[in-house]
C-alpha cells in the first residue's frame, strides 16, 4: 500500500508566515533566517519543510502574505466604510497601525530582491490609489487628491524608514494634511 503524503494545513502555513512577519519586525531583513522563523513559530525545520517545499517558496509566500494582510485586506475594510470622511479617518488609522519595523524591513528587503520590490511597488500604488480615490470623492478635485495621497505616502514611508519614532508626530502630520486639504 502506497501512503500519501499529508498536505499541510493553511493554519500551519499561516503560523510560519505570521512568524516570518514577527521576525522581520524584530530582527529586520538580515534576521530573516529559517532557524529564527522556526523558533518564532515554535516549530521544527521538518514541519517548516512540510509546510513549504523550499526557502524560496516560503519567501514568495511570506511577501504575498504581508501584501494580503497589510494592504489588500485593510484596503477592502476601508472601502467598506460608506461615509467618505469616516473612510479618510479609517485610512489614517490604518497608516498609524501598520507595524513600523516590519514595513521598514520589507522596504530594505526590496532593495535586495526584485520579487519583493515588485510587491512593494504595487502595495505603495494600491495604498496611494485608495487614498487618492477617496479624497477625490470628498474634494471633487482629482489633482489635489493625488497630491494629498502622495504626500500622505511620503509621510508614512518617512516615518517607517526614519530614525526618530513618533507616532504622535505621524498622526499630527496626517491630520494636518487632511485638515489643510479639506480647508478646515
Amino acid at each position: 500500500m502506497v501512503r500519501k503524503a499529508s498536505v499541510p494545513s493553511e493554519q500551519a502555513r499561516r503560523r510560519f508566515l505570521d512568524a516570518g512577519l514577527a521576525v522581520l519586525a524584530g530582527s529586520g531583513h538580515a534576521g530573516l533566517k529559517l532557524a529564527q522563523v522556526c523558533d518564532a513559530a515554535s516549530a521544527t525545520t521538518g514541519s517548516f519543510y512540510h509546510a513549504f517545499g523550499s526557502w524560496a517558496e516560503y519567501k514568495t509566500a511570506l511577501i504575498a502574505h504581508w501584501r494580503s494582510e497589510q494592504s489588500s485586506r485593510l484596503i477592502e475594510d476601508a472601502l467598506a466604510v460608506p461615509d467618505l470622511r469616516e473612510r479618510m479617518d479609517y485610512l489614517i488609522d490604518i497608516g498609524l497601525g501598520l507595524d513600523r519595523a516590519c514595513e521598514a524591513a520589507i522596504r530594505v528587503w526590496s532593495q535586495h530582491d526584485p520579487e519583493v520590490l515588485a510587491h512593494l511597488t504595487e502595495v505603495d500604488r494600491e495604498r496611494t490609489d485608495v487614498i487618492a480615490d477617496t479624497t477625490a470623492q470628498v474634494l471633487g478635485d482629482v489633482a489635489t487628491a493625488r497630491q494629498f495621497a502622495q504626500v500622505s505616502m511620503y509621510l508614512l514611508v518617512g516615518y517607517q524608514m526614519g530614525t526618530v519614532e513618533s507616532l504622535d508626530a505621524l498622526r499630527f502630520g496626517f491630520n494636518s494634511l487632511l485638515a489643510y486639504s479639506l480647508g478646515e
